[in-house]
């Protein structure tokens, strides 16, 4: 999961707790990060270089002015749409709530309880819509226990998020692209053991005993039928709860 093409990624939340959560979350991924403490600040940041922001991750609860009042300025100084805006939330919001923010420009809503995987899942995916091609899937983040094998040799990861086609198992092992695995796991909610062939199309090996998000790109190419309709409903399951939509 962590990426070569940084970006910078504008926060701005008043919390500092929160602030510094999600700069070592995002650093930790590759990015850039600037950081603003409230809705004026964050303005002022605009008018200084807004051509120089790729993602703005904006508080929708901060004092003063808050995440609606700094959408409407954007939109009334001609800003919407020159970069995605991914609102930050303490709470889940009802739905007319998600459909002012979209109105007002925003690009994503997510709120603060989301672990460090499901916050980069939803970045890049803002960041690089670009990387979304071919058939439409859906991709969950998960944080699930691996094991994997080359050979006779079994070691353990974690895969970091799925779709029924492929995953992002995050490992400490030295694995080359085109290497074909075995890969076993379980998904929250069912008892049976998932097993697959998978091939590593692309990796991130030198920084993947360095990083959280270091590890390799797997696409599945042998799944029984019970097994991939057990993947499927549990897909289903969480893109629903988290709120994603298909790539």
């Amino acid at each position: 999961m962590i990426t070569r093409d940084s970006r910078t990624v504008l926060v701005a939340d008043d919390s500092v707790f929160f602030r510094t959560k999600l700069s070592d979350i995002l650093v930790e991924a590759g990015h850039k990060v600037r950081l603003v403490k409230d809705g004026r600040e964050l303005i002022g940041e605009l008018k200084i270089d807004a051509s120089g922001i790729d993602l703005l991750m904006l508080d929708l609860q901060m004092p003063d002015m808050d995440g609606f009042s700094v959408l409407d300025w954007i939109s009334q100084n001609g800003l919407k749409g020159r970069f995605p805006v991914l609102v930050i939330t303490g709470a889940y919001e009802p739905g007319e709530v998600m459909e002012k923010l979209k109105s007002l420009g925003a690009d994503g809503l997510m709120t603060k309880g989301l672990t460090p995987e499901q916050i980069i899942f939803r970045v890049n995916r803002l960041l690089f819509p670009e990387k979304a091609s071919g058939k439409p899937r859906l991709r969950v983040p998960v944080s699930i226990p691996a094991d994997f094998s080359v050979g006779e040799i079994v070691k353990t990861g974690y895969l970091l998020n799925v779709s029924e086609t492929g995953a992002f198992l995050n490992a400490r092992a030295e694995l080359l692209a085109g290497a074909v695995l075995r890969l076993r796991f379980s998904v929250p909610g069912s008892s049976r053991v998932i097993e697959t062939r998978a091939t590593v199309k692309w990796s991130t090996s030198d920084v993947s005993t360095k990083t959280l998000f270091g590890g390799y790109g797997v696409m599945f190419t042998s799944i029984s039928d019970e097994d991939l309709n057990v993947l499927r409903e549990f897909i289903s399951g969480e893109s629903e709860r988290l709120g994603l939509e298909k790539d």
